[in-house]
């Protein structure tokens, strides 16, 4: 199976609107976004970035025959004493396809990307606690985890913890 990875194109901000809003409505217990704010929203968090080929704040794709099946977002931390970092973000792969290392393949991509940007010297990422697959995949690709934050997210009265985890520029296995 042939899969592309690469950065999203301007014209792409629509489909991935719609591959985002799928992941948010079907793994609520995964992303802290609600599917039913996001899908009113004139443009996601992303498109603007997206439409404007943002250097960044940008998203890499996965594709199979022409359609996005994968989504990593990276997000430069704005404030100056802080523009040193960012975060990934957003990391979906359709569940028709996981299990063929697009996952890794996209985040390894987005952190390449991410590196290349003139100070960025860290990157974060965080994970629900009870996705073990993401869990396990980025520890694997380097990251380290530095925190926990307990009750993070509440869903139907259920409490969910998040994991955050960081890799630094020069830790970079990748």
């Amino acid at each position: 199976m042939q899969i592309q990875i690469r950065k999203l194109l301007p014209d792409e901000s629509m489909v991935y609107r719609h591959l985002r809003l799928q992941c948010v409505k079907n793994f609520p217990e995964y992303f802290t976004t609600d599917y039913q704010d996001e899908k009113t929203k004139k443009k996601l968090f992303f498109q603007p970035y997206i439409e404007t080929s943002n250097t960044d704040n940008f998203v890499i794709g996965a594709f199979h025959n022409d359609n996005l099946i994968g989504i990593s977002g990276f997000k430069r931390h704005q404030r100056k004493k802080i523009n040193h970092a960012g975060i990934i973000i957003q990391v979906y792969v359709n569940p028709e396809y996981q299990g063929q290392h697009i996952g890794s393949k996209m985040i390894k991509a987005t952190l390449s990307e991410a590196f290349k940007i003139s100070g960025i010297e860290q990157i974060e990422i965080g994970v629900i606690s009870t996705n073990q697959k993401a869990d396990k995949l980025y520890k694997k690709l380097g990251f380290e985890e530095f925190g926990l934050h307990k009750n993070f997210l509440k869903i139907d009265g259920q409490y969910y913890d998040h994991k955050m985890m960081i890799m630094f520029k020069n830790q970079n296995p990748n």
